[in-house]
């Protein structure tokens, strides 16, 4: 007996999978205690270069499914992040210092303190919704 259609696993749309990691991202960036967990839980992985690679691979704001995952107002509030994303990256183009010291820096500060209030938007407009 051949499975049909209605027995797939739903597929989550792209979307979706957009604004969830972009938001899982954000979150990530903005909580000191589950930066320096995650370094604790992987040591193999940077953490630190891993906060920019994880923003850079989900923010693209000229694809569709992006376009399709935020109204306009939440890609303003993207665009503000990453602008602050941008100068701290540049700032740090020497070289990111391992987690526990990079939650010590004013750009980490400035960096997850932007992440904090894009998310507080993203969340406070779906509640609007």
């Amino acid at each position: 007996m051949s499975e049909g259609p209605e027995h797939e696993e739903p597929i989550m749309s792209g979307c979706i999978v957009v604004r969830t990691k972009i938001e899982d991202t954000l979150g990530l960036i903005a909580d000191r205690e589950a930066q320096l967990r995650y370094q604790a839980e992987v040591p193999c992985v940077d953490v630190s270069t891993e906060l920019f690679l994880q923003w850079e691979d989900w923010y693209r704001p000229d694809t569709e499914d992006f376009q399709g995952a935020f109204d306009p107002e939440e890609a303003a509030t993207l665009r503000m992040f990453h602008q602050v994303f941008a100068v701290v990256r540049d700032t740090m183009i020497q070289g990111l210092p391992p987690i526990d010291q990079f939650v010590t820096t004013t750009a980490w500060k400035r960096l997850s303190g932007a992440a904090c209030s894009a998310l507080g938007l993203l969340r406070r407009s779906l509640q609007a919704a």
